[in-house]
């Protein structure tokens, strides 16, 4: 079930990090490791943000929060 949905994220992340070894090495792949796991992380973080403060609008301030920023 976990490949089914996020098979092709993991697919481009081997991608990246393949690309980030061929590029400039390992010290690249660690770089490239760890940039990784903080935006992972930060996304997570805003996402809890904004569902809070979704939970308080309405159904069309929902809507334009969501497609515009």
């Amino acid at each position: 079930m976990v490949l089914k949905t996020f098979g092709w994220s993991f697919a481009i992340t081997v991608l990246g990090l393949i690309a980030a070894v061929f590029y400039d090495g390992w010290t690249a792949l660690g770089l490239v490791a760890i940039l990784a796991i903080m935006e992972i992380s930060l996304s997570f973080d805003n996402a809890v943000v904004n569902a809070g403060i979704l939970k308080k609008m309405n159904a069309f301030w929902q809507k334009i929060f969501l497609t515009i920023g």
